[in-house]
């Protein structure tokens, strides 16, 4: 440490880089802080690209008696804000229980939230003046009409932000409003699993497209009730994993024109897809704790789970950015455990390491 403050401190590339939005934490020493892995980095010699940040590299300087301290920027307070929970079948107040605490358009039917990684989404009687007749078929696909109420609707705002909700890790949820002043009814967390474009009124009666999309409950999605979709699939495992990480990009650009049980399977295949590229990246290896898996699959893989960094549950499609193999262990801490929230952003600053430029 007097090294740095010595020959690093003072210098361009290091001036203020306790504001920077990649630090998360710092070794606090009377009264001064310290970037965790290059202090680590000095000390032992290795390239700060040659070890993890966050846990392992705090967990190794607390071991060693070093004070570990959060840095409050404004990465951590936007991006990796508290997931959103909501029952379901609850009703809500739009205003005091989604926007106020998450923030979003509260006169929008799709709803980014400002503050979390999550989009709100409702649906209701009243778009049906418009042209919006939403519901949800026997298979559970529930059918959103898109937004814009005259003209042709087109991949912007609202729409682009349901449709590339997984690429950005931010969950679907999807609200029914009962009527005025009655509130909105939880029907839970949703993934895009395609869209069509039909021809309808826009609220001049002038013809337009329509974005009509296929969301799935992430529920229906978990290995359980899949195992049906898993018997119709002839997609062979890779071999690789550059290939199965092209695999599980392609998979996004498959769903686009989806509807019905073929948005659904594409949706199931797609999931896997993921879960089959991060098991790869891991290579045996909680993504977590560094650990190699405690156990192995009957067919002598080793066993480690696809845990969401970006969900409250682990069900259904995600990105692989926000995707990562970890044991049982680490996964039952983050959902349940002592400091399960901060152990799941640090996961979330290993994978992101592992998967840039990718």
């Amino acid at each position: 440490m007097k090294e740095f403050d010595r020959e690093l401190r003072a210098t361009k590339e290091w001036e203020g880089w306790e504001r920077k939005r990649s630090q998360l934490y710092a070794i606090s020493e009377e009264g001064l802080l310290y970037p965790p892995k290059q202090i680590v980095s000095m000390a032992t010699g290795l390239s700060v690209s040659g070890f993890y940040g966050g846990n392992p590299t705090n967990s190794y300087l607390e071991e060693r008696g070093f004070k570990i301290v959060r840095l409050p920027n404004e990465r951590q307070t936007r991006e990796h804000a508290e997931a959103p929970f909501f029952s379901l079948g609850k009703i809500y107040d739009r205003r005091t229980d989604i926007h106020e605490p998450f923030g979003g358009s509260y006169q929008s039917g799709i709803a980014p939230s400002s503050t979390a990684r999550a989009i709100f989404v409702f649906t209701g009687e009243s778009g049906e003046q418009y042209g919006y007749v939403d519901g949800r078929d026997e298979l559970g696909v529930f059918s959103y009409t898109g937004e814009g109420q005259a003209g042709n609707m087109t991949f912007t705002r609202g729409n682009l932000a349901i449709r590339d909700h997984a690429i950005h890790g931010k969950a679907l949820h999807l609200f029914k409003s009962l009527g005025k002043g009655k509130g909105q009814e939880y029907l839970g967390e949703h993934a895009y699993a395609g869209h069509s474009i039909r021809r309808g009124p826009d609220k001049n009666g002038a013809q337009r497209d329509v974005i009509v999309f296929q969301l799935v409950p992430v529920a229906l999605l978990d290995d359980e009730s899949s195992a049906g979709f898993d018997e119709e699939t002839d997609d062979p495992m890779p071999v690789n994993l550059e290939e199965a990480r092209q695999r599980a990009m392609e998979a996004f650009h498959d769903a686009q024109s989806a509807t019905g049980k073929t948005a659904l399977r594409r949706l199931y295949h797609r999931s896997k897809r993921v879960k089959d590229y991060v098991l790869l990246r891991a290579a045996g290896i909680c993504e977590s704790c560094l650990q190699p898996a405690n156990f192995q699959r009957k067919d002598g893989t080793p066993y480690l789970e696809p845990h969401h960094t970006t969900r409250v549950s682990d069900g259904g499609l995600d990105h692989p950015r926000h995707v990562a193999a970890i044991c049982p262990t680490c996964h039952r801490h983050i959902h349940h455990g002592l400091r399960g929230y901060q152990k799941n952003l640090e996961l979330m600053e290993a994978i992101a390491a592992k998967e840039v430029g990718q």
